[in-house]
């Protein structure tokens, strides 16, 4: 009974569900990244920090599946998808588009810092040291991100208390977060070189394939893993057998 309402086996047990808001999600991110490449080629400002800011205006929708998954994972519910995704949207709109905002500034100073210390590094061994001290500061906020989606979610807090209440866990709940870390890394890694790796048509349904997984399973995998410790930290959330 223990496993049947555990995390691992409701993912499978409830995939259509959970899919279904994943893909409710990439395509939200994909329209809106796909307007800013728009805006992009016709201004002639088509790079990629024009690019990233469809992450602006698509986070919103991140809470629809966060909560979703909050839902099945967590609390061991069967809920309706449409209206718990879209409710969860309306509720949260405002405090995802400030998360927005954040996660476009980190993307966008981590790739820049990664091309620019990384060129130097091959000159100057210096240079190799700052990229390493920055990538752990990148790995810090990444980990903080595990706990600020479900956290907005869940609670009635301010956002300085989400944020402050989210660095905190990151070293506070540090064995899981390191494991949740490793895990989408590798996953992050894995899709990559499958991008990488693969041509033409196969390479579209690659790009498909992982828009429409990576998501859920990056989001699945986090709050799965971190929900012990954010509960004990912040507040219980209510579980339910299904």
């Amino acid at each position: 009974m223990k496993f049947k309402n555990s995390s691992f086996a409701l993912f499978f047990r409830f995939f259509p569900k959970l899919f279904s808001a994943g893909v409710i999600y990439s395509a939200s991110l994909a329209v809106c990244v796909g307007l800013f490449a728009l805006i992009g080629y016709i201004s002639g400002f088509n790079n990629i920090i024009v690019l990233g800011l469809g992450i602006i205006p698509s986070t919103p929708m991140l809470s629809g599946l966060v909560m979703i998954i909050r839902k099945i994972a967590i609390e061991k519910k069967n809920v309706k998808l449409l209206s718990t995704y879209f409710e969860a949207v309306k509720e949260n709109y405002k405090i995802f588009l400030i998360h927005g905002v954040v996660l476009y500034l980190i993307t966008a100073c981590t790739f820049f810092s990664v091309l620019y210390y990384g060129s130097l590094a091959a000159v100057n061994i210096t240079y190799a040291s700052i990229l390493t001290i920055y990538m752990l500061f990148t790995a810090i906020l990444i980990t903080a991100f595990f706990y600020i989606p479900v956290m907005s979610v869940t609670y009635e807090l301010g956002i300085k208390d989400i944020y402050r209440n989210s660095f905190l866990l990151v070293f506070g709940n540090i064995l899981k977060n390191i494991l949740s870390l490793i895990i989408i890394v590798v996953l992050s890694l894995t899709v990559f070189y499958s991008i990488i790796f693969t041509d033409g048509v196969f390479r579209i349904i690659t790009v498909i394939i992982s828009a429409a997984l990576y998501p859920l399973f990056v989001n699945y995998i986090s709050i799965s893993l971190i929900s012990g410790g954010l509960q004990e930290n912040v507040g219980s959330i209510t579980e339910t057998d299904v």
